[in-house]
């Protein structure tokens, strides 16, 4: 039985180990409702790239030290863009403490341990991308540079398979603007990838309009105009915060988000040839 591999990868606000356990179990549970009959838990198959432990603020250390007054109000939000600060400075090529390639290195190994899962076929199991936040901002940087370098590796490995991209509270539109790697966006159809499956492969980007660090991509310039399908406006977070800044961790949580990614992986599962040899 063949298998549509998902890899998600976390951003800032994120940054616990198995961060994405829940999203697992919601997004398999929406997938298997539309179609009870035909659908089976095993079609998907998850993994999670985790790299927060290479950032060693231990998180609020800052903010507590600023806020001696103990006045400050919004401590989530003020962490999230603290975070999102420190780390803006400190990944990219050629900086001090070498974080974007440690960072790198974790995909890397991490990729290779997903590609020795029994039930991945390295050279054409499809992948599907989900990137949070500065996590897309990361992805994009690394899929970038193998789609540009041969580095040898396998095609799994390397995304050549890559069967769709899903950005979620990302801040990719802001880095698009910079010269070099950013303005050029990362192919969404891996070059490897199963003929048949190619007219499926989508871009989405999904965005609540009061996360201030998530963005639309179509409009950036003509290049994702036509890399990403669509621009997903949703509200999402508790009724305490889907109103605010602070709703940029609530992604994961929300059905407004998972639906339409579960839809997406029913899509690419939809009956063909490829899924059943």
């Amino acid at each position: 039985m063949k298998r549509l591999a998902v890899a998600i990868i976390h951003g800032i606000g994120s940054e616990k180990e198995f961060y994405s356990v829940e999203l697992k179990h919601r997004i398999v549970e929406e997938y298997l409702k539309a179609d009870p009959d035909n659908r089976l838990e095993d079609d998907l198959l998850f993994h999670e790239i985790y790299w927060g432990d290479l950032v060693k603020d231990e998180h609020g250390e800052l903010l507590q030290k600023l806020d001696y007054k103990k006045e400050l109000t919004y401590k989530d939000i003020r962490n999230i863009f603290i975070d999102f600060m420190r780390l803006g400075t400190s990944y990219a090529k050629g900086a001090e403490g070498g974080l974007y390639e440690a960072i790198h290195e974790r995909i890397k190994s991490s990729m290779n341990k997903f590609a020795s899962h029994r039930n991945v076929d390295q050279d054409e199991t499809p992948l599907v991308i989900m990137a949070h936040s500065f996590g897309s901002v990361i992805m994009s940087n690394y899929i970038y540079d193998l789609q540009n370098n041969d580095a040898g590796l396998s095609n799994f490995e390397g995304f050549k398979t890559l069967a769709g991209i899903i950005t979620f509270a990302s801040p990719l539109g802001i880095y698009s603007t910079q010269s070099g790697d950013f303005s050029k966006p990362i192919e969404k159809v891996g070059s490897a990838l199963e003929d048949g499956l190619k007219d499926r492969v989508k871009w989405l980007n999904f965005y609540d309009k009061d996360d201030v660090i998530a963005y639309p991509l179509k409009n950036v310039n003509d290049a994702y105009n036509q890399a990403v399908d669509e621009d997903s406006e949703i509200n999402v977070g508790s009724a305490a915060t889907s109103w605010n800044p602070a709703c940029h961790t609530g992604y994961w949580e929300d059905k407004d988000f998972i639906k339409p990614v579960a839809k997406y992986f029913g899509e690419m599962r939809a009956p063909h040839d490829f899924w059943k040899l």
